[in-house]
């Protein structure tokens, strides 16, 4: 017999208005997606997360390193990767951040104990996946994968789409589970137009889902050197059919 879940969506939840949004503006971001207690969980497992990989662009090659071990090495060492890091960004795609690939994790037999592992199945489950269905009208999407992200200071993501050919992304999702956040911090999702121009910018609130339909031009700005935090969420795709590491178990 299954354990029950300790994670459950909001129940009193009316997804109405975001669906319209949604339906004319191509994005909405849904407050209380998660029961409180549920939310609260999910934060504490992330702050108590033993390792966090550092994941960054460098010299247009996608690296994942320790963060701690990254954090022990030389200040010389690190000034070099971090000007590789940056010039990446400057004149391409570019991006810097802390992050658990509980996607890869999940589906890794050998770590099927992994605290994070009911993040996934949350997100996969059926009143989740019915949600992603109804906001965005994709009725093919059949799964979510998902990895857990943490913003410090001087982390970003610069401009792009998120449309990767064959990945059959419908829309992307952020799972806000920051307990405290100011704008002025950064770490915001900025929603850009044709013109480069930021069109609207979702700040990181507990507890709140982003959704938005892919592909759409968006980054996450900076987090300033005062921020006094970090910002946690778990954050993928819903994708169309079915989930192709299923397939190879």
């Amino acid at each position: 017999m299954s354990r029950p879940s300790p994670f459950r969506l909001n129940q009193a939840l009316d997804l109405t208005p975001w669906r319209e949004r949604m339906a004319a503006r191509g994005r909405a971001q849904i407050p209380d997606v998660l029961e409180p207690d549920a939310a609260k969980r999910i934060l504490t497992r992330l702050e108590m997360a033993p390792r966090w990989n550092l994941a960054a662009d460098c010299a247009g090659r996608h690296v994942d390193l320790d963060a701690k071990g990254m954090e022990a090495r030389p200040a010389k060492d690190r000034a070099q990767f971090m000007a590789l890091v940056h010039e990446q960004a400057r004149d391409g795609f570019g991006y810097l951040f802390n992050n658990i690939p509980i996607y890869d994790i999940y589906h890794n037999r050998k770590t099927q104990s992994h605290p994070l592992n009911e993040v996934y199945e949350l997100l996969n489950s059926a009143p989740m996946l019915e949600l992603a269905r109804h906001v965005t009208g994709c009725d093919d999407i059949g799964f979510a994968d998902a990895q857990a992200t943490r913003y410090l200071p001087g982390h970003f993501l610069t401009e792009h789409d998120d449309n990767v050919a064959g990945k059959n992304r419908r829309a992307a999702y952020v799972l806000s589970l920051t307990a405290k956040w100011r704008p002025d911090w950064g770490g915001l999702t900025l929603f850009l137009d044709e013109h480069g121009c930021v069109e609207e910018a979702f700040a990181p609130k507990f507890n709140t889902l982003s959704i938005f339909l892919v592909p759409q031009r968006h980054a996450v700005s900076v987090v300033a050197p005062f921020a006094g935090g970090a910002r946690y969420s778990i954050t993928g795709w819903f994708r169309a059919g079915e989930d192709p590491l299923l397939r190879r178990a």
